[in-house]
């Protein structure tokens, strides 16, 4: 299911890359994985032949190779797992254009405006209490991530979501980065070329709706850079800092669905680490479902209610 979810997205942001008229940041350079230790080897060498039995392009490569591959990875990892058909993008400037676009096209965003609480009546939210006013609509979409549960509180619907928060730090105008997306296997770190930026990231706090910096976090992070690349120190003092919280669910997987308690509220959260990965396919799933459409994938392993 993950994978079908996956490719569906890549396909539908190949699209949208065209299809938006200032365009954004969408880089097809694959992805490596870099280990340093006996046992990274072998969850590595795992994944791979997982991958491949899924139907998903992936191979080890030793450091030569590697080399071979972006000259700009300098690496002390005596090996990685390649995934070639990964792609990444910026996705504060996704965002950014894709709003645009909408809008461009009449349809309204209301800016800096908090969602509050809902009112249903007779299984029908009939208002929407936000900081600018009640609204109405015919229907309804949740896409709240860790704030979900606390938005349908009143509707007493179970949402089993965890708030998990991870860091990113980034680096601004760094000349030779590598052209291609990393994850640091043992440390559970990604780095992320974004242009001439560079991004740093992992960790996973549990600290509820926190979204304070917790800097032992942060140099945790930057710690475990150095024992698979070979970069200079990072200046906290010119990175950006930044938390975020991940909505995680029991069963790592995402909630996608209508409500069965609420007839016109539709869920779609639950997405963990892979909110961005999946996003495209996620909105063409809502858009379904809205226009009372059969989803172009099932849907029984996602649905709502699973949890009850």
């Amino acid at each position: 299911l993950l994978r079908d979810l996956h490719l569906a997205s890549l396909s539908l942001y190949e699209e949208l890359s065209k299809e938006l008229k200032d365009g954004f940041d969408f880089w097809q350079q694959g992805l490596l994985m870099l280990y340093t230790t006996e046992g990274g080897r072998l969850e590595c060498s795992e994944m791979v032949e997982q991958a491949e039995k899924m139907g998903v392009r992936a191979r080890l490569l030793n450091t030569g190779e590697i080399r071979e591959l972006d000259a700009n990875i300098r690496t002390h990892a005596p090996g990685g797992a390649y995934y070639p058909q990964d792609s990444h993008i910026d996705p504060a400037r996704f965002v950014v254009n894709l709003a645009k676009h909408v809008q461009g096209n009449d349809d309204t965003i209301q800016v800096a405006t908090d969602v509050l609480d809902f009112e249903a009546v007779n299984g029908k939210i009939e208002t929407v209490r936000t900081s600018k006013g009640d609204f109405s609509a015919d229907q309804i979409v949740l896409t709240a991530g860790a704030w979900s549960p606390t938005l349908i509180r009143n509707l007493k619907l179970k949402l089993p979501i965890q708030p998990a928060k991870g860091y990113s730090i980034t680096l601004n105008h760094t000349q030779d980065i590598p052209q291609i997306p990393l994850i640091l296997e043992e440390a559970k770190v990604a780095v992320t070329p974004l242009g001439d930026r560079l991004r740093f990231a992992g960790t996973l706090e549990l600290a509820g709706l926190d979204l304070s910096f917790n800097m032992r976090r942060v140099h945790a992070v930057l710690k475990a850079v150095p024992r698979y690349l070979d970069t200079e120190p990072v200046n906290l003092e010119q990175a950006e800092i930044w938390a975020g919280l991940r909505p995680c669910t029991p069963d790592g997987l995402p909630i996608i669905g209508r409500c069965p308690s609420i007839n016109n509220l539709i869920v779609a959260t639950g997405h963990a680490m892979i909110g961005i990965s999946l996003a495209p396919i996620t909105g063409k799933l809502i858009a379904e479902l809205v226009n009372e459409e059969q989803p172009s994938i099932d849907l029984e392993a996602l649905r709502v209610e699973r949890f009850n």
